[in-house]
């Protein structure tokens, strides 16, 4: 139990030693640029199905159809 708060406690003043350099601002953008890139990828998938509906749903039916050989495939073994 020690040996975690004596980690906690060094990332901690590690974390204040780089906003204390770089400003908040600039700290703070990462974690921001991360939830952006993760938000990207749904946007995306939900353009590109309003966009092309039946394409969507047949690359969709591919990958189902992948998924179930795999998985045959595994189990016949």
């Amino acid at each position: 139990m020690s040996a975690r708060l004596g980690s906690i406690g060094a990332l901690l003043v590690a974390i204040g030693i780089v906003a204390y350099v770089i400003g908040w601002d600039a700290l703070l953008w990462i974690p921001r640029a991360v939830m952006d890139s993760l938000v990207w990828l749904p946007n995306a998938l939900a353009d590109a199905f309003h966009s092309a509906p039946w394409a969507f749903g047949i690359i969709a039916v591919g990958v189902v159809l992948m998924l179930v050989s795999r998985m045959m495939e595994r189990r016949g073994k």
